[in-house]
């Protein structure tokens, strides 16, 4: 299939928004030749994953070095690195969730 019949035009001309055929997802996660899937080399193997998990780990252990360093350890305090633990477990677990 031609890239230019892949792809269902969201506007007159050709634009990143512009919806897959074949798997519905925009054409700016697809690599230059119209393949599906992101554009990237890493793809989802076994080295996005674990970059992925690493970044989640990095950030994670960031929160929690700060937080046991800080002066006056408070409810509120707690609570802020709650809340930045779910959003960044939710934001990982989107990344490494399929596509489909």
């Amino acid at each position: 299939m031609p890239a230019d019949m892949q792809f269902q035009l969201k506007a007159r001309y050709p634009a990143n928004l512009d919806r897959c055929r074949r798997c519905g997802c925009p054409r700016s996660l697809h690599g230059n030749d119209g393949r599906c899937g992101l554009s990237f080399s890493l793809g989802r193997g076994i080295p996005g994953l674990l970059i992925s998990l690493g970044g989640l780990l990095v950030v994670l252990t960031g929160a929690a070095w700060l937080l046991a360093t800080s002066p006056a350890i408070n409810a509120a305090s707690m609570l802020a690195f709650a809340c930045l633990v779910i959003l960044v477990c939710a934001a990982a677990a989107m990344v490494l969730a399929s596509r489909h």
